[in-house]
């Protein structure tokens, strides 16, 4: 017997989010390209490269938005909603890739710094600085990871847009040219960061380990506290692909005609920690190998 608890909410505001994101980054993601080639700054080239890294990143993440809210089926019972996890993966990498190119065109300019235009770099660099801030309050505050990792490339692009100020300023006034790609390398680095943290928070979420969020030991100990529960265990904590939190586990109670007076008390103690899909199988506590068909280390 299961108890099940469905808090289902079909917002789509993240969804209009990208898709207004995505038409803004690509529009300024071509005027800094041709100022960056027009400068001869990296700083503005990378983070044009960035931008139109982001136009893929945000469109992907817009498609797999998309694609997460179809219904689930007889094939895929639980929806669609990964593929909001797996778009954050693969941005994730992108950022890797993306530090890498950084770094190698700027070990290159340091040998053999060019001439840049500090002038046009300070003035594209400020508007796309505005651009990004612009996009960064639109994605603000979204929960579902596919948003994050959109967010965290426009992070990129503002601290790129930053160092491309930083840049022009320093080159206009003193005339240092070195300090185009070094500050490039900085955002490169900070780009890497943000990379590592999507690709192990995403795997760790489609490997369903136990959220971060919730303490397993603490979750039991709230159910054994209940009354009518002699105890618990076989006890599974992972996100649902709907970023749901979800539970199963085996709940011993000292008598199986108490269960529909029992459940509803577990299912308030779950939804107070933030569990909101919950499988609870009853047993008697006076049975013996009640679980010998689940003897598998891995039940």
């Amino acid at each position: 017997m299961s108890g099940h608890h469905h808090g289902h909410e079909h917002s789509h505001s993240h969804g209009h989010k990208l898709d207004a994101a995505l038409g803004l980054t690509l529009l300024f993601a071509i005027v800094e390209l041709l100022g960056g080639w027009i400068s001869n700054s990296l700083a503005l080239l990378a983070d044009a490269a960035h931008m139109s890294s982001d136009v893929v990143a945000l469109a992907l993440a817009a498609f797999a938005s998309r694609l997460a809210v179809k219904p689930a089926h007889n094939g895929m019972t639980y929806g669609y909603g990964r593929a909001r996890v797996l778009a954050a993966q693969l941005n994730g990498f992108a950022l890797w890739f993306l530090s890498g190119w950084i770094v190698w065109e700027a070990v290159g300019r340091l040998a053999a710094p060019p001439e840049v235009q500090g002038g046009m770099v300070i003035v594209i660099g400020i508007i796309g600085l505005t651009v990004n801030l612009i996009i960064l309050k639109w994605l603000h505050g979204e929960h579902d990871i596919n948003s994050r990792a959109a967010y965290w490339h426009v992070v990129g692009d503002a601290l790129g847009s930053v160092a491309a100020v930083v840049a022009g300023v320093i080159i206009y006034f003193t005339g240092w040219m070195p300090i185009d790609p070094i500050l490039s390398c900085l955002v490169a680095a900070i780009l890497a960061w943000g990379g590592w943290r999507l690709v192990r928070e995403t795997t760790i979420e489609l490997m369903e380990a136990a959220p971060q969020v919730l303490d397993m030991d603490a979750v039991e100990t709230s159910l054994k506290g209940a009354a009518g529960v002699t105890g618990v265990h076989h006890t599974h904590l992972w996100r649902l692909p709907d970023s749901r939190m979800a539970i199963s586990s085996h709940i011993e109670i000292e008598s199986i005609s108490e269960w529909d007076c029992i459940l509803p008390n577990l299912l308030e103690l779950l939804r107070k920690q933030g569990i909101e899909h919950a499988t609870l199988q009853p047993e008697s506590s006076h049975l013996e190998n009640n679980c010998t068909p689940c003897s598998d280390p891995h039940c």
